[in-house]
């Protein structure tokens, strides 16, 4: 019987594990990216000591003689064939160098193992350490990044680029998820058919969303960073002093219906290549009344930005 215990099968499903746990990150699946980035993170360090020598995954234990043998290619597999476990993986090859110490990756495998509680855990903090490690071991194992990473090589680039702060690398890590979401949602569909839909969906012109005690919120059409297509929501808003013939709207956050992209602030909307202020005049409004609808956007995302904008407090209708 041909053992399960190969580099070859460890490492796809570490591949498998990793692409799900990163989907879940995209979709904001706190607990899901956890356990599924813990188990990736189980799969690969023991793939990488197969790579080195399979009785390195052997336990220092008398019981494990089957184990050990069956693992040195000498003797057929036992009818029980325990290894080590994550964390002990990962204390062995730190011992060979190949890994650094790292606390929060060490918290990673207790929250698979559910030492650790869930409800605590930020995927933040863990994201950067999870791609970190795995590339680190990918490199040791001489395996190519881009093939392991597939459709996530370039979000992964985002969360190991150390040049950005935490702000800049959470909103391209964002515009990233978000293309790559309009891309499965759109491949196996007629060429053309996402413009097509932001056609259907998209409103055009200068529109007043909201009149408050802060100042007007108005919503203009733009291309999306993400998916480019001319269907994201630019919310924009005015102080209660601006004039009407001559308005000097500033970014407060962008709302795609194609690819879902929330941008939640005006600095954000700027470091995704977005102009942070725009000009109007009387003649761009097409919907001038304090009583405007608001545009009928159902996502929480969305509805979350507009009262950010609008100042209220949680807990307010929109």
């Amino acid at each position: 019987m041909e053992s399960p215990i190969t580099f070859e099968r460890l490492s796809s499903g570490a591949r498998h594990f990793a692409h799900l746990a990163l989907n879940a990150h995209a979709q904001k699946e706190t607990e899901v990216f956890l356990l599924e980035a813990g188990v990736s993170i189980e799969r690969l360090p023991k793939a990488v000591l197969v790579h080195a020598n399979p009785a390195l995954l052997i336990e220092l234990s008398s019981h494990q003689e089957g184990a050990l043998l069956h693992l040195a290619g000498v003797a057929e597999m036992p009818e029980k064939l325990r290894t080590i476990g994550a964390q002990a993986a990962i204390g062995r090859l730190r011992k060979m160098k190949v890994l650094p110490a790292s606390s929060k990756l060490d918290t990673l495998i207790q929250l698979r193992n559910g030492v650790a509680h869930l409800g605590t855990s930020d995927p933040e903090d863990y994201l950067a350490p999870f791609v970190e490690t795995i590339c680190m071991l990918l490199d040791h194992a001489e395996q190519d990044r881009d093939a392991f990473w597939g459709p996530w090589s370039n979000a992964v680039q985002v969360a190991l680029d150390d040049r950005a702060d935490h702000l800049q690398k959470a909103v391209h890590l964002r515009i990233e998820q978000a293309s790559l979401r309009a891309k499965t949602r759109f491949a196996d569909l007629p060429e053309g058919t996402a413009e097509n839909l932001a056609k259907l969906v998209a409103q055009k012109g200068l529109i007043v969303v909201e009149v408050g005690p802060t100042g007007a919120l108005f919503q203009a059409l733009t291309r999306c960073p993400a998916c480019h297509t001319e269907a994201a929501a630019l919310f924009l808003k005015a102080p209660d002093t601006a004039l009407l013939f001559d308005l000097e709207l500033a970014a407060e956050g962008l709302w795609c219906d194609i690819c879902h992209l929330h941008l939640g602030s005006g600095e954000e909307v700027g470091i995704a290549g977005l102009p942070a202020t725009s000009r109007y005049s009387a003649e761009d409004l097409i919907k001038v009344s304090d009583h405007s609808p608001t545009p009928q956007r159902t996502d929480p995302a969305a509805a979350e930005l507009l009262a950010h904008a609008m100042g209220r407090i949680p807990g307010d209708s929109v």
